[in-house]
């Protein structure tokens, strides 16, 4: 059976237009797996990018939180290291102060003054105050007023921070431990000269030394160790100090014993020295004992050193007399005088008046009759009265 013309045609029509259709159908989907493959790509990429961006921000947070962290750590630490700084210094100046009214009390002359002219530094080479109000105002003897730091809150430091105030904090304790250090090194040279003129003045009449001087002894109170089981240089300083001032202390006894003062006040005149003589009465050579000063009646007589009296009353030839047994041997003998101020067993101190000058005995006329004596043996005083000269004052 053939087929109408136009139903072939219509057939046709419609074969071409499913195969069409067939082609565009398989071309869509392969074009449209294209099209997801490659979204899903570009997704991928910038999800990556993303993510590593992300990535260096926390690095970037990590390393700005890490820094204040440590930045907060050395802000702390420094402040911790400035209050332990201040409570040393406060514990030392307690110390400094102790050791300044010890050496007050032993005579000795202390001036902390610095030079206002130029700055001064001490051996350490810390440099003092160049004001001289503000050297004026340190009185080493009292607690310095230290600047208290203010302890800072919990929060994070801020990467700018001002480090004045701790800058400032730090300024003002350096200023009053270079004023420590000053006043300790002045300390201990002033209270160790003192120690070498006693000696001096010792040596000047060849007096043995105390064993604890002449062995180097050392001593001092205790001061248990506060801050540290290692002592600070200041630390040990301050126990070197109440080591000389230990062995000031036996000096001072020493010299106290020793006749190394002048009998009379003001000028000194000496009327016949020790030594052979012609005899005043016999007019023939003799042992004169002594020294002789001029003096007039009723002029004070003064113990050359500390001692107690053994003799105080008539004596022969020496007229009124009075002798001190000064220890170690030492004896000394005031003669001659008008008057007696003392009586036998009489404990006296360096300077003490112990009666009147005169011309009772065997004299002349006015004057003071002055022997030195060592283990009994009379003794040129004339080196004993020298010695005054080296004495420091108030000794």
């Amino acid at each position: 059976m053939t087929l109408p013309t136009w139903a072939v045609w219509v057939g046709g029509a419609t074969a071409a237009a499913a195969i069409t259709w067939l082609i565009g159908s398989t071309a869509y989907i392969a074009f449209q797996d294209d099209i997801n493959a490659a979204a899903k790509v570009h997704r991928i990429s910038v999800e990556r990018a993303y993510e590593d961006r992300i990535a260096s921000l926390r690095r970037k947070i990590d390393d700005i939180n890490t820094r204040q962290f440590l930045d907060q750590q050395a802000f702390e630490g420094r402040l911790e290291t400035l209050l332990r700084k201040q409570t040393a210094l406060e514990e030392r100046q307690h110390d400094i102060a102790g050791l300044i009214d010890a050496a007050r009390a032993r005579k000795v002359t202390l001036d902390f003054q610095p030079d206002a002219e130029r700055q001064v530094t001490d051996s350490r080479g810390y440099g003092l105050l160049t004001s001289p109000a503000k050297a004026a105002s340190f009185d080493p003897s009292r607690p310095a007023p230290l600047d208290k730091p203010k302890m800072i809150s919990s929060q994070p430091l801020a990467q700018d921070a001002d480090l004045a105030p701790i800058d400032r904090v730090q300024a003002s304790l350096t200023r009053v431990e270079t004023m420590q250090t000053s006043v300790l090194d002045s300390l201990e040279a002033t209270v160790g000269g003192l120690s070498e003129r006693l000696i001096e003045v010792s040596g000047a009449v060849g007096a043995d030394l105390p064993n604890d001087v002449a062995e180097g002894g050392v001593g001092g109170p205790l001061i248990e160790l506060r801050r540290m089981s290692t002592p600070s240089v200041p630390d040990r300083q301050i126990e070197r100090i109440n080591g000389k001032l230990e062995r000031l202390d036996v000096l001072r006894t020493h010299i106290g014993r020793l006749p190394v003062r002048a009998p009379l006040a003001g000028p000194i005149e000496y009327s016949s020295s020790f030594g052979t003589r012609l005899d005043p009465f016999l007019k023939r050579p003799a042992l004169h004992t002594g020294l002789d000063f001029r003096a007039s009646t009723g002029t004070p007589v003064l113990a050359t050193a500390g001692g107690r009296v053994t003799v105080a009353g008539y004596s022969g030839g020496y007229g009124r007399m009075v002798e001190i047994d000064h220890g170690d041997g030492y004896t000394t003998r005031y003669a001659h005088m008008s008057r007696v101020e003392v009586v036998v067993g009489d404990v006296i101190q360096p300077g003490a008046v112990v009666g009147r000058a005169g011309s009772s005995g065997r004299s002349t006329g006015p004057h003071l009759h002055y022997e030195t004596r060592v283990h009994g043996q009379a003794k040129n005083p004339l080196p004993f009265v020298r010695a005054a000269e080296l004495l420091p004052e108030g000794y």
